[in-house]
């Protein structure tokens, strides 16, 4: 098997955890190997001689034909959470230490079951992570839709699983994982173009997805104005991050187990699926006999 044929195997077997086949263009953005030429790319998939197939559109590893109609189905599925998701994060667009909120999750692949909840990413005015979650929480409570652990439904609930302050944008944890996490994100509402600064400030992706070609718009937009200056300034005479930060913990310390939670960074993730998606995937790479 050359280096081409192992770079398309690779790629099939990462997706395949997630029982999600890939189309032609899909497996070139994903690619899991070193940049290669696209039309030469396409040319070899023609002839590949991997252990896959392909039907519907799509290219999966034999004997996984039925995930095929299964990401169908999950699409249309997923297309009607975003619109709710949407709805919801036009209404968090107001709250003015938002910088960007972005789908994350199954739902950035438009890959949900009816029953999944909403993950959302947020990136927040440098110095007030801690407020920004407080006050979107908050907000998402009143609106009846955010999703807590003791939550027993949580279908279309919002998960706030990650906010981070501006100058915490570049990921410390650089690994496929994360790399896929950062090219899949859909960006739905920003401020003061920080979605491109994150791409930017995360561009050692590359060294995993080398033709991940990020051609996202967020869906709204908005520059900060003279209110929501006026608005952080009283916040910061009201209450100090650090005040907000000693509340939330004290309120979560009796839940905490593996999360994140530092100054400027909180990573609401008590199940550490990255090192078992990682351990899965290098797996199936050593029984295939891949490097």
């Amino acid at each position: 098997m050359d280096s081409r044929e192992e770079a398309i195997l690779k790629t099939l077997l990462y997706s395949n955890l997630f029982d999600y086949p890939l189309t032609a263009e899909e497996i070139y953005n994903f690619l899991i190997a070193e940049k290669i030429d696209r039309k030469e790319f396409f040319k070899y998939l023609k002839n590949a001689k991997t252990p896959i197939d392909f039907s519907g559109g799509f290219f999966f590893l034999k004997g996984h034909q039925k995930f095929v109609q299964e990401r169908k189905t999950r699409e249309v599925v997923s297309l009607n959470k975003l619109r709710k998701a949407e709805r919801i994060i036009s209404k968090l667009s107001l709250i003015p230490t938002i910088k960007l909120v972005g789908i994350s999750g199954t739902l950035a692949m438009k890959n949900c079951k009816k029953s999944d909840d909403i993950d959302i990413f947020v990136i927040a005015q440098n110095g007030f992570a801690w407020t920004t979650r407080f006050l979107t929480a908050g907000f998402l409570v009143m609106l009846g839709v955010y999703r807590n652990k003791n939550s027993k439904k949580y279908q279309d609930k919002i998960c706030l699983n990650l906010v981070l302050d501006e100058d915490r944008m570049l990921f410390d944890s650089q690994d496929l994982f994360t790399a896929h996490e950062i090219v899949q994100l859909l960006p739905i509402f920003e401020r003061d173009r920080t979605y491109q600064k994150f791409l930017v400030a995360n561009r050692w992706v590359r060294k995993f997805l080398p033709n991940a070609g990020v051609k996202k718009r967020p869906v709204f937009k908005k520059q900060q104005n003279n209110f929501d200056r006026l608005f952080i300034f009283i916040c910061q005479i009201l209450f100090s991050e650090k005040t907000l930060k000693t509340l939330q913990l004290f309120y979560m310390k009796k839940a905490i187990t593996k999360e994140r939670l530092e100054d400027g960074f909180i990573g609401l993730h008590p199940f550490d699926y990255k090192s078992h998606v990682l351990k899965q995937y290098n797996a199936e790479i050593h029984k295939f006999g891949l490097t």
